[in-house]
């Protein structure tokens, strides 16, 4: 198992993302638009995956290096267990009532969230680029690194899901 830095991660999970536009692999430029940083701290993070085997690096271009099927079949299996062993007493994310997110989300996450509903069209559908742009210049004044982390944040506790419609990128309210 590899550990990466929170930098990495971000970075990796970014690559990943843009992989679907850039089958061919990631113009560096594009990652460092996206992702807001100097250009020696995202080669710095850049070198540090590709010495870990994460991804590899070509003319200015950066893609994730496939891992082996068995590795996925394991990883898998591993997953599978540990779902197995989860006692059936823990609190499923997507089974969180709405009186009880202001429990669940920081204060924070709840205001965005509040926000994002507000925005929301009456199938509770929104579309991505309003909603980082509402999160990074609305009320609450996010950065761009603050608004990629306030979205997967709200993601993995299951209140927002990302969603393709025919007109582009979309999150769904749950």
């Amino acid at each position: 198992m590899i550990n990466m830095t929170n930098h990495e991660t971000l970075v990796s999970n970014r690559i990943k993302y843009f992989q679907t536009e850039y089958p061919e692999g990631v113009p560096v430029s594009i990652l460092k638009l996206d992702l807001g940083v100097s250009v020696d701290e995202l080669k710095e993070i850049l070198l540090s995956l590709a010495e870990q085997g994460v991804l590899f690096i070509e003319d200015d271009y950066v893609k994730l290096v496939e891992k082996p099927l068995e590795d996925e079949s394991a990883s898998e299996q591993s997953s599978q267990s540990e779902i197995q062993e989860k006692p059936s007493n823990t609190k499923d994310t997507t089974m969180v009532k709405e009186e009880d997110l202001s429990l669940y989300l920081t204060e924070n996450e709840f205001k965005a969230f509040e926000i994002i509903k507000r925005l929301a069209d009456n199938s509770g559908h929104i579309s991505r680029y309003i909603m980082e742009g509402n999160l990074l210049y609305g009320d609450l004044k996010l950065s761009t690194l603050g608004t990629y982390n306030m979205i997967m944040a709200l993601e993995n506790k299951g209140v927002i899901k990302k969603t393709q419609l025919t007109d582009g990128e979309y999150y769904l309210v749950t």
